[in-house]
């Protein structure tokens, strides 16, 4: 396996080496402001839109659940529906049939003689 050469390997004196640990603390300290940067609460992203749309997803979920559940009961509501205009059609119907009679009726009581002739 071959090795890699890093610059302290090559490093020939104290001062190569003093050199290197002062470029090494330099990164860190640029690391560390990075850091601390990125965790500074006044850096954060403006999360607000994202709890927005957290939000009108929860909505559409229940909504979701709600038509879950109420759908099967709307539909079969909507077949009674149905239903009942086809009673009440059938019973106007009948009433109208049922007048049609009492008027063959009251006919047949007041003038009797045209049922003779007819």
């Amino acid at each position: 396996m071959a090795s890699k050469t890093t610059e302290l390997d090559i490093a020939a004196s104290v001062e190569d080496v003093e050199r290197i640990l002062d470029e090494l603390l330099a990164q860190e300290a640029s690391v560390d402001a990075k850091l601390t940067s990125l965790l500074d609460p006044s850096n954060q992203p403006d999360l607000s839109s994202l709890t927005s749309l957290q939000s009108t997803l929860h909505i559409e979920e229940q909504i979701s659940q709600l038509n879950n559940r109420i759908g099967p009961v709307a539909e079969t509501a909507h077949g009674l529906s149905e239903r009942v205009k086809k009673l009440d059609l059938e019973q106007a119907r009948v009433k109208e049939s049922l007048k049609y009679v009492e008027d063959v009726q009251e006919l047949k009581v007041h003038y009797p003689l045209l049922m003779l002739w007819g």
